[in-house]
């Protein structure tokens, strides 16, 4: 029986999941240095294959581990895809956007789709009809646009965010809620009317584990899933072991 980990190491948190026979059987979260994961991972011996994306630095016992062990992919811009990448940066680009093409790829092949993660910041990526990755975008994140009005001025407070901003806020916390979660939602469906303007027939793919603020409000053809990450990693590495 075919048994793989999947690994999407973000800035913060670390998803890891068990993949058997194309199903994911377990999904668990990690502080991103925690070594309880190693623990986890040598739980599930004996596994065929693994991946990893990482978006900072690989712990090296991590490291380690994927790099000993035959089909196990440390995910980059050289690793065979099953689409291609049309990037001008490609050592730059994150492999966590790699991953959500990938995604966007197995779910709808011969499709334009337009990918937004909403994590630490949030990232749109845009995979074109005939399997082409052009690129996309980046901006703050939720958490970030807080953090920045209260680091970057002298008496704003750290706020929060909350599923039903107000529109018009009445107190200055509310406020600082108002315009991020409102704001966000408005970048957010301001680009998918550009990139509709532009392409007729378009797919949305929402994901990343903020978009739980945000779910059903956008009024177009839109699927959302929190793994879209962990989904691709795992199109990626059975591309690879069909090669």
């Amino acid at each position: 029986m075919n048994k793989k980990v999947v690994i999407d190491l973000g800035n913060t948190l670390a998803k890891a999941a068990i993949f058997q026979e194309g199903k994911m059987h377990e999904l668990q979260q990690f502080e991103a240095t925690d070594p309880a994961l190693i623990k986890w991972i040598t739980a599930h011996e004996p596994l065929q294959s693994g991946i990893i994306s990482s978006v900072r630095e690989i712990p090296d016992q991590l490291l380690e581990l994927f790099n000993n062990k035959a089909g196990f992919l440390v995910l980059n811009h050289e690793t065979p895809l099953p689409f291609r990448l049309a990037y001008n940066s490609p050592k730059s680009l994150g492999p966590d956007r790699i991953a959500l093409a990938a995604t966007a790829f197995s779910r709808f092949p011969g499709k334009n789709v337009l990918v937004v993660d909403m994590g630490t910041c949030i990232t749109y990526d845009f995979l074109r009809a005939d399997g082409v990755y052009i690129g996309g975008a980046i901006s703050p994140g939720i958490f970030m646009r807080f953090k920045a009005m209260n680091q970057f001025t002298s008496k704003l407070p750290l706020a929060a965010p909350i599923d039903s901003a107000p529109l018009t806020a009445s107190d200055t916390i509310s406020s600082l809620q108002s315009g991020v979660m409102h704001g966000v939602q408005a970048e957010i469906a301001g680009i998918i009317r550009e990139y509709e303007s532009i392409y007729e027939e378009l797919t949305v793919l929402i994901g990343g584990g903020d978009n739980k603020y945000f779910d059903k409000r956008f009024k177009v053809n839109i699927f959302a899933d929190a793994n879209l990450v962990i989904e691709g990693l795992n199109v990626i590495v059975d591309f690879n072991e069909s090669q």
